[in-house]
């Protein structure tokens, strides 16, 4: 009987090891995990904050660009008017100088030594027309060479307008895959955020809004705001879980389509 106790308990204690290392390589498996998260967590708030500050910028830019943009579209107008009246001075003097070559000539061929109109037009008279006209064609070619300057300035702006467009509609019109799944990986309540285990190379792109489940049923949704390429960020929308429902690591998120 003693040996058969003893048995046992050598058996026992055998098995009790056995769940100890088990148990402890669980726990050292656990701890590496979240040591991992922990990490991912403090990297992707340093994108996010680096997001937020770019996006600031970008946006800070954007004002600024829209601004110069206009205030170039109004200088170019102004410059088009000024243009305008220069254009049609230089063809008023023009044709007043013709007039008066007209005049002298006339008077110039006439053999009568006394003037056919006396105070008529002098060669003074056509010197100070061909001079204003002279002016007024050389303020046709500056002008002509400022509008040319804010008409590249206006077309740049426009370039650079239409390239942010273009990014601006390749966000909208991106779409995920129909079906597409994966998990949350993490969650940072403090921030209202979650990272998931989808990313670029899944299909997963920003903006889109996806499905929170647990068990199979829907306890609200997120939307991806960063996309890395196995995982993305993405915010819990506000409203969208029920009262006393938290996110937690393991919850699954899904697309299901439009």
């Amino acid at each position: 009987m003693a040996r058969i106790a003893l048995g046992i308990t050598l058996a026992l204690l055998i098995v009790t090891c056995v769940f100890v290392y088990l148990t402890r390589a669980k726990v050292t498996d656990l701890g590496d995990k979240v040591v991992n998260i922990g990490m991912e967590l403090s990297s992707t708030q340093q994108r996010l904050a680096k997001s937020a500050a770019d996006l600031k910028s970008s946006q800070d830019n954007l004002a600024k660009e829209t601004a110069d943009d206009e205030q170039t579209k109004t200088q170019l107008s102004s410059v088009q008017s000024s243009l305008d009246a220069a254009n049609s001075q230089v063809s008023d003097l023009t044709a007043k100088v013709k007039d008066l070559t007209t005049k002298l000539i006339t008077a110039g061929s006439n053999p009568n030594p006394v003037p056919v109109n006396p105070g008529g037009p002098t060669q003074a008279d056509m010197d100070k027309v061909t001079g204003q006209l002279k002016d007024a064609q050389a303020q046709v070619a500056e002008l002509n060479q400022l509008k040319d300057t804010l008409s590249n300035k206006a077309k740049d702006a426009e370039s650079r307008a239409d390239d942010l467009q273009k990014i601006v509609d390749h966000y909208k019109n991106s779409t995920l895959r129909n079906g597409l799944e994966g998990e949350v990986l993490a969650v940072n309540p403090g921030w209202n955020f979650v990272v998931l285990s989808i990313g670029d190379h899944q299909g997963a792109v920003a903006n889109a809004e996806m499905i929170l489940q647990r068990g199979g049923a829907q306890i609200g949704k997120v939307r991806i705001t960063e996309v890395e390429p196995s995982t993305s960020v993405a915010d819990i929308i506000p409203g969208s879980l029920a009262r006393g429902v938290q996110v937690q690591p393991g919850d699954r998120v899904i697309f299901p389509g439009s």
